[in-house]
């Protein structure tokens, strides 16, 4: 069998942990070479005759293809982010091209076309024993580029998605530093996907929101979580201790820990709420 070169002009040091992580326990020879600004990695069998040629052209193609995915694609998406965004701050773009290389990278997005891509890896060691990966990408794999934009478009929703949430939160949280405090501490017990509030004597308090919520037409698109939130945000209690299992309802408590910051603190488990104590005073 042959050897397999394949070679490079960009990170190398990053392309050699690569291969690291492919051939660090192998016997399979590895011989590097450096020319003008470009380098050159020769594989081969050596001596032996014991080795599976195609688990060997299977893990090249694998470890070229994460070479792609993992160097040249997010040096890519880092140039045309800063080019197509140019109304985004740095940070922004910084962030919008983290995400799209995330969104790349995403095993359940571009199954196909990854699929393809192996394939034509595959194809092309088998034929010439030699990938040079720049070249490659830019005569094989451009009718493929299009997957960088969607990508991109990606996550730019994420960037707004998360810039509408910040600003949603802090919307609330002007409302509760505007509002009287109607109570000390109020109990919230949530379970089984219900929730209950309570003042600090343990009665329960109505006021109208969660109660009525089954029967009043204008909720149907309303979650109940919402409206436990404004039924909070109503009382604007001094102090909130939740009684919840350990792990539940992650995003409301985000929420709610942010909303009232400060305010908060959990049950470790009691009589009054019944869930068993797997949660410290304070925490999450």
């Amino acid at each position: 069998m042959q050897a397999i070169k394949i070679g490079g002009d960009i990170n190398k040091d990053e392309v050699k942990l690569l291969i690291g992580k492919y051939f660090s326990n192998s016997k399979v020879n590895i011989q590097e070479k450096d020319y003008e600004g470009r380098f050159e990695f020769l594989f081969s069998f050596g001596k032996r005759k014991d080795l599976d040629d195609i688990s060997f052209y299977n893990t090249i193609t694998q470890m070229v293809n994460d070479i792609l995915m993992e160097i040249y694609f997010k040096q890519l998406i880092k140039d045309r982010v800063f080019k197509i965004c140019s109304d985004y701050r740095g940070t922004d773009k910084a962030k919008i091209a983290s995400y799209t290389h995330t969104n790349l990278k995403n095993e359940n997005y571009f199954v196909r076309e990854k699929s393809i891509v192996m394939e034509e890896i595959l194809n092309h060691i088998i034929e010439n024993n030699v990938l040079y990966i720049d070249g490659f990408m830019n005569f094989r794999l451009r009718k493929f580029l299009y997957m960088l934009d969607i990508a991109i478009e990606k996550a730019i929703n994420q960037i707004e998605a998360e810039k509408e949430y910040v600003e949603f939160l802090n919307m609330l949280q002007y409302f509760v530093e505007i509002q009287e405090p109607k109570a000390d501490l109020i109990n919230v017990v949530i379970k089984d996907g219900n929730y209950s509030l309570y003042d600090k004597e343990h009665i329960p308090i109505e006021n109208g929101l969660l109660s009525n919520l089954e029967d009043d037409l204008w909720y149907e698109d309303v979650s109940k979580a919402d409206l436990l939130i404004s039924s909070l945000i109503v009382l604007s209690p001094l102090k909130l201790t939740i009684h919840i299992e350990e792990g539940e309802e992650r995003e409301l408590i985000d929420v709610i820990t942010k909303v009232f910051k400060g305010k908060v603190e959990f049950c470790r488990g009691c009589e009054f709420c019944e869930i068993k104590p797997k949660i410290k005073k304070g925490k999450y």
